[in-house]
């Protein structure tokens, strides 16, 4: 029997949505879920042996766990975008702690005081305030959106103002069991955790970098390992064209995989908006004018020139504060790999920044925004 001339295109799909998204329950989008499982054999291959994760799907869920190599620029994130602080890291795991192996319905109340309970044996304090309450119903949000917690009568969300409010709630045990890495499970330090996460290195270290990050340096590997990678870049192209559709374009400088379609990074560049329009033509200004670097003075005086230029098409509250845009622009060019941020502050553009040359046309000087041209 022929193969089905479909299976190629449904594969990549498949991959190409867990990677960007490794947790995937089937109620969130049924045809996805469907497809991921349709492949399920084939993708786990890919995945283990070609990247070092794991890939676990049952029922209703699929679930890939990362390991090795994390950039540090993907936190978990509320419904509105912003990334967990501190403490709401601190609150998720005292819930997941609070919740593992117990009931599959529990009032909030309960689970209020067990998430307690887990604190005090952790040795952390709480106030019970309303901060304390807020951080809770964050890191139960979190929770409810991915489908390990559901609401069954009343929300959560009137705990934050009430501290006596309650709610049933439903706990997926058997999603609550997936959310752990279980490279990291039983650590009992800070310490082991870093270490334990740590990459190891090899031909699969090497393979997760160019997936997951938007540019791969040589100066950030060795020197053996960039031989043997552009010793053996043939193969990679094959692995990551068949897996994700994405292209490698190798440079004397580093590799790129470059993906065509769009959608599978997580972050957009060039694209519109304030930030990215001034991040965009910043990096033109340190491509031109500060190869050598830049530090925080002269980047604020070339963000100072721009808003005085364009700043009548930019958002009111990034305008009124460029120091605070001027950063933002800065994050967003070092996650895309355009820029380097050593420890004194300095920015220098990096070999990428080369592809970004932008043209700025203004069509009707009292109306229209700027379009940017590449």
């Amino acid at each position: 029997m022929r193969d089905d001339p479909h299976r190629p295109a449904e594969r990549i799909a498949a991959a190409r949505a867990l990677l960007a998204d490794p947790w995937r329950p089937a109620e969130t989008d049924p045809s996805l879920f469907l497809l991921i499982r349709r492949h399920a054999e084939v993708l786990d291959r890919w995945f283990t042996q070609r990247l070092g994760y794991r890939l676990v799907v049952d029922a209703d869920t699929a679930r890939l766990t990362k390991s090795g190599h994390l950039p540090h620029d993907r936190p978990l994130r509320t419904r509105t975008g912003r990334p967990f602080t501190g403490r709401e890291y601190v609150a998720l795991t005292l819930v997941l702690a609070a919740t593992a192996a117990g009931p599959d319905r529990i009032s909030l109340r309960d689970l209020v005081l067990q998430f307690r309970s887990a604190a005090a044996d952790a040795g952390i304090t709480l106030d019970g305030g309303s901060a304390e309450r807020r951080t809770l119903v964050t890191a139960l949000r979190w929770l409810i959106e991915r489908g390990v917690v559901r609401e069954l009568d009343r929300s959560v969300a009137a705990y934050e103002s009430d501290g006596r409010s309650d709610a049933l709630l439903e706990i997926r045990n058997d999603r609550l069991l997936m959310l752990h890495t279980p490279a990291l499970v039983g650590a009992e330090s800070a310490a082991e955790l870093i270490e334990r996460s740590t990459d190891p290195g090899g031909r699969a270290a090497l393979r997760r970098r160019l997936v997951e990050d938007p540019v791969l340096y040589a100066d950030d590997v060795s020197a053996e390992d960039w031989a043997e990678l552009r010793r053996r870049v043939g193969e990679e192209v094959r692995f990551l064209d068949e897996m994700f559709g994405l292209r490698i374009e190798a440079r004397a400088e580093g590799l790129a995989a470059i993906d065509v379609d769009g959608g599978l990074s997580d972050i957009v560049f060039p694209r519109s908006g304030t930030t990215a329009h001034v991040a965009l033509l910043l990096l033109a200004a340190l491509r031109d004018h500060h190869r050598d670097g830049a530090d925080q003075k002269a980047l604020d005086d070339e963000v100072g020139h721009l808003v005085g230029r364009y700043g009548r098409f930019w958002r009111k509250d990034a305008v009124a504060d460029p120091t605070a845009l001027r950063q933002e622009a800065v994050e967003l060019l070092r996650a895309m790999g355009l820029v380097a941020v050593d420890a004194a502050g300095i920015v220098r553009p990096k070999p990428a920044a080369a592809r970004f040359a932008p043209a700025v046309v203004v069509d009707d000087e009292d109306d229209d925004p700027p379009m940017m041209l590449l």
